[in-house]
């Protein structure tokens, strides 16, 4: 049964987080059959982000909003763990040679974690209004959460072009 929910959160937060644990699911669908050069393509013209940049970006990102909710500085160690979200140009950075496995696993981390900062919390939770620097204005935690759940989907959108474009090469 499809279901759109998380058990052991508030039913104010539940939701939010089933969709972003169903865009992860998802997105593990789309790659688990990825071959390592399929993974590593970025396009004819090589300047597009290849599907293990797009998913090591979707880590890096989810984490920083993580810190934003928690109104918290990211631990050094994660952002060692993880990689800085831009490279010296402003860009995705570039990686290539991880398995697909190993980006989802750490991906994963990043994804128990919000849920593990979740647990506990009551509705108004979702509701508390949370600063996101790069944003315009306010948001609510449920509203970042499911931000994320969207961010994830519109990149998958990207991997599924990447796959196509790879395998008609």
């Amino acid at each position: 049964m499809f279901d759109m929910t998380t058990v052991d959160l508030t039913p104010a937060l539940a939701v939010a987080m089933g969709q972003i644990q169903n865009a992860f699911n998802r997105l593990t669908r789309l790659v688990k059959e990825m071959d390592q050069p399929a993974l590593d393509y970025r396009g004819p013209e090589v300047t597009a982000n290849s599907t293990a940049m797009l998913i090591r970006h979707l880590a890096v990102v989810d984490l920083e909003y993580l810190h934003q909710i928690m109104g918290r500085p990211q631990p050094q160690e994660l952002t060692e763990r993880y990689g800085p979200g831009e490279d010296e140009n402003g860009q995705i950075p570039v990686i290539s040679g991880r398995p697909a496995t190993e980006l989802l696993a750490e991906y994963e981390q990043v994804i128990e974690m919000v849920h593990e900062y979740l647990r506990g919390k009551d509705d108004a939770e979702a509701t508390r209004e949370v600063q996101i620097p790069w944003w315009p204005q306010p948001a609510t935690v449920r509203y970042v959460l499911w931000h994320m759940a969207y961010h994830s989907a519109f990149h998958q959108g990207q991997i599924s072009r990447l796959k196509g474009s790879y395998a008609s090469r």
